[in-house]
């Protein structure tokens, strides 16, 4: 019996989705899965090895030769470079070139070393922006000369996300961890000792972040470690991986137990890795204390998301410490989950999203979602009031207090539901501390709160605070523009007839939603980004002080 043959209608009707989009985009040439994106092709390291997830599962004749064709492109693609910070990472493609060498001393740096040099290359550039603007000539090249300058470090020191990416380790080693496992009489001897030789690699790397805390961990990533660590200790005979699992499994539900919360909380991208991660432990460990330890994070996220989670609208109530888009289909593998822990008698939707290629890894995994969240996934909310606190995890914030108490305070009825955020020290783009979703005769209407430069860059910005309070459809939100150069503080609106709408200072007339709206703020301006979207912008000016802060109160009512 095949993989494939053990799989639910559901599991084998997600895999097929999968494997279709990816064989579409797989290059021969390359040995890649390439996405194309407007005029350009991307090659992705993850969907390449979800392919060749896909083709072991389905087991067809011939498809083992282009497993071992993806593997050894994706192994040619790691550097091998013991002593640096980005040792084990992979490159994203074979023209991205390696990041400097012998120029970052992590060990003797620290982590407040790393913290004043974020800060100074942050306070830095933002003295040398004003400079430029200042200058009647070089003015108006501004963005250009700042982004020399930003290549200029690029190419002198490693600097993680723009030169070289450690997450991208832990995705692929549990597709390894995968094939290793269930690719037993089929893969030829010398890949086998290759994938574990960069299993080594990969985990060293990653220990290292871990115990040095240089670029933490987000949750997602910590499930995937934990896991790997025991899976590839077990493999490679090192019980002191497997017990540094269990370990650092501890430590993760001693700081969720405190407020029963992740740092990304409330996140369907990020939970939604979390719980599929945290089935594999429970499925391929035989590590007792490791498993009990992702046994009770399991079932406390699975109950933390049905708090949000709204069943007459298919998408869970914001706000959102770190996400991408609104609608839950479009950035997440959530529906998919859902799909199959719920069945397609319960739950028949499962929209095909940029996730949803992760789907012939997560099937090998499993799903247990509690009788009473199942319940809550499937039971229309009518007037329910959630209010949550929680710390966040704010990656280049203070080492020692860089996770600040917040809370989150949403509202959820069956047509219309709202959520702010208050407390957080995120800098992330991801951040959504005010969301809105409303029912309309084309689909669902959505209102999100963000920062930008005013180019519209989304950087991660320090020192731009947010401050929500509400009470059922009545919200306030309190902005703090600390930032020492120009920030557009904007609201995007999405819905369906974007035309229909009305936008002045004192209320938004939208289709099938009014916003009664009390500003203390610059006036505004109104961008239309596209057939759906508009962004209503207020611009915060440091050469105007009282445009740094800002205040909001709405009142929403559906027409």
């Amino acid at each position: 019996m095949t993989l494939y043959d053990q799989l639910s209608p559901e599991g084998k009707t997600l895999l097929d989705e999968a494997k279709k989009r990816l064989s579409a985009a797989y290059d021969p040439a390359l040995r890649l899965v390439s996405w194309r994106f407007d005029a350009e092709k991307e090659v992705s390291l993850r969907s390449s090895l979800y392919y060749a997830l896909a083709l072991m599962i389905r087991d067809e004749a011939g498809a083992w030769d282009t497993v071992e064709d993806i593997c050894r492109a994706v192994l040619a693609l790691q550097i091998d470079a013991p002593g640096e910070i980005f040792h084990g990472v992979f490159r994203h493609n074979p023209h991205e070139k390696y990041p400097p060498a012998g120029a970052l001393d992590y060990k003797r740096l620290g982590l407040y070393g790393r913290y004043w040099a974020d800060c100074t290359w942050e306070r830095v550039t933002d003295s040398f922006h004003q400079k430029l603007a200042a200058h009647p000539v070089w003015s108006e090249s501004a963005g250009e000369i700042e982004g020399l300058l930003r290549k200029a470090l690029t190419d002198t020191v490693p600097v993680v996300w723009d030169t070289y990416e450690p997450n991208l380790r832990e995705f692929l080693l549990m597709c390894f961890a995968m094939l290793l496992r269930h690719g037993e009489g089929r893969m030829r001897e010398a890949l086998k000792k290759d994938m574990l030789h960069s299993a080594r690699l990969a985990i060293e790397g990653g220990i290292v972040r871990s115990k040095t805390n240089f670029t933490p961990l987000n949750t997602n990533i910590q499930c995937m470690h934990i896991f790997l660590l025991d899976f590839f200790g077990t493999l490679l005979n090192e019980p002191a991986w497997r017990d540094y699992a269990v370990s650092y499994a501890q430590g993760m539900l001693s700081r969720y137990r405190e407020h029963h919360a992740c740092a990304e909380f409330n996140s369907p991208t990020y939970c939604g890795v979390d719980l599929s991660t945290l089935g594999f432990v429970r499925r391929y460990s035989d590590n007792e204390p490791l498993k009990a330890l992702a046994e009770e994070l399991e079932s406390g996220i699975w109950h933390d998301m049905a708090d949000f989670y709204n069943p007459a609208m298919r998408n869970f109530c914001g706000p959102y410490s770190r996400a991408y888009e609104l609608e839950m289909g479009a950035h997440t593998c959530f529906c998919d989950m859902l799909y199959w822990a719920l069945g397609e008698k319960d739950f028949p939707w499962h929209p095909f999203s940029v996730e949803s290629v992760n789907n012939p890894l997560m099937l090998l995994g499993d799903i247990r979602m509690p009788e009473d969240v199942k319940r809550a996934f499937l039971t229309p909310k009518q007037d329910a009031t959630v209010r949550r606190v929680f710390r966040e995890l704010s990656e280049r914030g203070d080492p020692e207090n860089n996770s600040a108490l917040c809370t989150a305070e949403a509202w959820i009825t069956p047509d219309l539901m709202a959520g702010v955020l208050r407390g957080s020290e995120n800098p992330s783009h991801q951040l959504h501390p005010l969301v809105v979703f409303w029912r309309q005769k084309t689909g669902l209407g959505t209102i999100k709160l963000l920062r930008c430069l005013p180019d519209g860059q989304m950087t991660h910005l320090h020192t731009v605070f947010f401050h929500g309070e509400m009470e059922k459809n009545r919200l306030t939100m309190d902005v703090n523009a600390q930032v020492k150069r120009d920030v557009d503080i904007f609201f995007e609106i999405e819905c369906g007839d974007i035309d229909a709408a009305v936008i002045d200072e004192n209320a938004w007339r939208l289709p099938g939603l009014t916003v009664a709206l009390s500003a203390q703020a610059p006036r505004p301006m109104v961008r239309k980004i596209d057939a759906r979207t508009l962004w209503v912008i207020y611009p915060a000016r440091i050469s105007q002080p009282d445009t740094m802060r800002m205040r909001f109160e709405m009142t929403l009512n559906l027409s």
